[in-house]
């Protein structure tokens, strides 16, 4: 298949858009009603890919390689990797990065250039001593840096007296502000003081883009039938997901969607066609010591595409400090005082807490949380992150108890799989190993005893819990005591009969399997982070279509009348899935995202199409899902019905079972 060429166009359906309000240059407005998320007000080819805008005027270079190094320039920015210099691939984590304003935005507004100001050492340093590189920045610059630390005071006191006082962890962060500003009360060396002026305005950034995000896109996007205009003075973000894209456009953030320029939809509504715009007027640069003029690069911090990690390395608090030297009769005098007094004691009840950093997504370590939103996102490293689709359908879902079903119409609300919370909710190592090591060893023998036997009644969250954490010696539980513990532990040992036989052979053992791969129990404690998180992907797919399995047996019965129509119907299940099979763990291990989970518009409709024929038949079939979901229609009403699709599925899991269903999830590696 060839690159296509592409060509200004607009559909017959939008003429009468452009006539009456016509956008045909790039010094005009963006304000074209008429574009989808999936137009292009620009676009740009980009090897075999095709980069379009409905709401910019131009293309930004992606920067999304494994190989891309995060390390600090010249001055102390991370040149195109940093997400506030440069617009990132969307993030779910960082949702907040495509509200960091844009420097070109405010280039007249006097209050926030000092955001983006680089300090010059000829200029703006005042040295301990001549041609020392240690001193202070002069009084007026550092005036100005502390009137960006009062403006976000000042908001975050404002927007928190629209939170009724509650804390939030913006709060938090305006004290990390300004404890950077007090390291400006001390002597430093010139690089750091280039680094620590850099971390300042990251963190000003930041709070100012969580603001933005918090008090007017996070509102825009729960509507996302208005599509708002256009505000050029955010960073905006990039995405392949045309669901994210939808969703973005709609609250007015400028955003670039990639595609295979061969699967673009030949009446794309195309206003410009452009070149990629490269970042030029970024620093690239190493630092250079300001008097000898060598290179002294900073370290690199991170080699990664840009994902959730490269945005965690940026924000990282900036600790590698030189120290001052020490003139020698000083050091004289400590060295004679020292011999003589003895060293010196260190109450550490007095000493000084290091400042943790600001980042709410650091991984939690040793600490358990209870009660546990069944309803978001897990937000921890060890998760992939949740298919966007049915985050929104589980942050729409009416929650309230009324919609429950009688216990005679319900469904059993227990679990076919372990919740995958338990195993990124634990409170040690040990904990973690524990249920890593009984998961995978028992593993192949209940997921197919699931899938044979559909076992009743299911195991609830603290069976699992007491069965994973168990250590499952020899011998018979004594079902007589009267002990509350035991008793719970008699009926799990019930519930996981064939499975508590296979654990106890694995007493002694040294290695569990995964795929074809042997596994140290002992390492387990502190498991690489991509097992878990291939461990999580399948518990999350393989939940997910036992779960559909379950709950269309359950509203379905009137299409499995007889042997024919049974057949048909798993058929038409396994119609949903590329591997048209209900079963992952016994497949290959997926390497990209398909199916309900695929980036590309095209290549998941089919399968929502088929997952929409199955929620047909079920009851309370909404009217608006009546028509099929195929290329004939308008992308932005078929997002609609994608996402209409999981709403649904998800109200009717839980008006049958009074609990959220486990939803599919992305593989993590996969930007």
């Amino acid at each position: 298949m060839s690159i296509p060429v592409f060509k200004p166009f607009v559909r017959d359906g939008d003429r009468a858009f452009v006539i009456s309000a016509p956008i045909l240059s790039l010094t005009d407005d963006v304000r074209p009603g008429y574009l989808t998320a999936t137009d292009a007000f620009c676009m740009a080819t980009y090897g075999h890919r095709v980069i379009t805008t409905p709401n910019m005027k131009f293309i930004p270079q992606p920067f999304d390689n494994e190989s891309d190094i995060v390390q600090a320039r010249a001055d102390g920015r991370y040149w195109a990797v940093d997400p506030f210099q440069w617009p990132q691939t969307y993030d779910d984590s960082y949702a907040r990065s495509f509200a960091i304003p844009r420097w070109e935005a405010y280039m007249d507004d006097s209050s926030m250039t000092y955001a983006w100001f680089r300090p010059a050492f000829a200029s703006d340093f005042v040295p301990l001593a001549p041609d020392n590189l240690f001193g202070q920045l002069k009084t007026d610059i550092l005036d100005h840096l502390k009137r960006l630390y009062e403006k976000a005071n000042k908001r975050v006191s404002s927007y928190k007296l629209t939170r009724l006082h509650k804390e939030d962890h913006v709060v938090g962060w305006v004290h990390a502000m300004r404890a950077v500003y007090e390291r400006f009360q001390q002597a430093m060396a010139w690089r750091d003081v280039v680094m620590v002026v850099a971390e300042y305005q990251h963190r000003f950034l930041d709070i100012w883009a969580l603001l933005d995000y918090c008090e007017i896109i996070e509102p825009r996007m729960r509507f996302v039938d208005t599509t708002h205009n256009v505000n050029p003075k955010w960073m905006g973000c990039i995405t392949q997901d045309v669901a994210i894209a939808t969703k973005v456009h709609a609250a007015g953030v400028p955003v670039w969607l990639i595609r295979d320029a061969r699967l673009v939809q030949s009446n794309m509504n195309i206003i410009k066609v452009v070149s990629i715009t490269p970042p030029d007027d970024l620093v690239i640069g190493m630092y250079h010591h300001p008097i000898k003029i060598f290179a002294q690069p900073f370290d690199i911090i991170a080699r990664c595409p840009s994902n959730r990690r490269r945005h965690e390395a940026v924000r990282q608090p900036y600790s590698d400090f030189e120290k001052l030297p020490v003139p020698k009769p000083q050091v004289e005098q400590l060295v004679v005082k020292e011999s003589l007094v003895g060293k010196a004691h260190i109450d550490k009840g007095k000493a000084k807490a290091k400042l943790a950093p600001y980042d709410i997504t650091a991984p939690r370590q040793n600490r358990a949380v209870s009660g546990r939103d069944k309803w978001s996102d897990i937000d921890h490293p060890y998760m992939p992150p949740m298919n966007s689709f049915f985050k929104t359908a589980l942050q729409e879902a009416k929650k309230e108890f009324i919609c429950i079903k009688h216990p005679r119409d319900k469904m059993d609300d227990g679990y076919l799989l372990p919740d995958p919370g338990l195993f990124v909710n634990v409170l040690s190592p040990q904990s973690l190993m524990k249920y890593l090591a009984n998961w995978l060893a028992c593993r192949p023998t209940w997921l197919e005893r699931v899938y044979e036997e559909s076992p009743r009644p299911l195991p609830r969250a603290q069976n699992w819990r007491d069965f994973l954490i168990s250590q499952h010696a020899q011998g018979p539980l004594d079902t007589q005591t009267s002990s509350k513990t035991s008793k719970s532990k008699a009926a799990t040992a019930t519930l996981f009969q064939k499975e508590v036989t296979a654990l106890r052979a694995l007493s002694g053992a040294s290695n569990v399997h995964w795929r074809g791969k042997d596994i140290a129990i002992s390492t387990l404690d502190n498991p690489p982070a991509d097992l878990v998180r291939q461990i999580m992907y399948e518990i999350c797919e393989q939940g997910f279509r036992y779960e559909l399995l379950d709950l269309d047996e359950h509203l379905g019965r009137d299409a499995r009348k007889d042997k024919e129509a049974r057949k048909e119907r798993m058929e038409l299940l396994r119609s949903i899935f590329p591997s048209k099979s209900l079963r992952v763990w016994n497949k290959d291990f997926p390497q990209e995202n398909d199916g309900l989970n695929a980036p590309s518009f095209d290549a998941a409709l089919l399968y929502f199409e088929s997952f929409r024929k199955v929620l047909s038949t079920w009851e309370r079939f909404p009217e608006s899902l009546k028509q099929p979901l195929n290329h004939t229609g308008r992308e932005h009403d078929l997002w609609k019905g994608m996402k209409e699709c999981c709403v649904f599925y998800v109200q009717s899991y839980f008006d049958n079972t009074g609990r959220p269903p486990i939803v599919p999830h992305l593989l993590y590696s996969v930007a």
